[in-house]
């Protein structure tokens, strides 16, 4: 029988925070091809809309993957540091594509470098944090 390690308050904030993230990371996707269409000139927008399939295949898995991951986070389960490997890795390859394949430098820097570079951080928060709670028993 292994000892139950009770995780401190602050486990419990991140594991939230990841929640909510999540939520409203998902909230504003939706919403980003209508701002783009609004902000972008024709041409622009047609080189958005030509998105290869498997971009948007490989965006889902990261979106979902991290969603699971802060499910499993909230849980208390080792698997959550497996699902936010795998949404940082996905996230990291559309986030340069995006920068790089899609020049979006004109359009708004909130687009171009602020919500790159969130999104790359809280993943990259969110694996190590998991890894760091593995260690401590936190999560099994």
């Amino acid at each position: 029988m292994g000892l139950d390690i009770k995780p401190p308050t602050s486990f419990w904030l991140v594991a939230i925070f990841a929640l909510l993230w999540n939520i409203i990371e998902i909230y504003f996707s939706s919403y980003e091809i209508d701002f783009l269409q609004k902000y972008l000139t024709t041409e622009e927008f047609e080189k958005i809309q030509s998105i290869p399939f498997w971009y948007m295949v490989v965006f889902i898995v990261a979106l979902f993957s991290e969603m699971l991951g802060s499910f499993m986070l909230f849980m208390r389960k080792k698997i959550a540091t497996k699902f936010f490997g795998i949404s940082l890795i996905t996230l990291l390859f559309i986030e340069f594509y995006w920068l790089f394949v899609f020049d979006i430098k004109k359009t708004s820097i909130v687009f171009y470098a602020i919500i790159p570079i969130l999104v790359i951080a809280i993943a990259t928060f969110l694996y190590f944090y998991s890894k760091r709670a593995t260690k401590k028993g936190w999560i099994k």
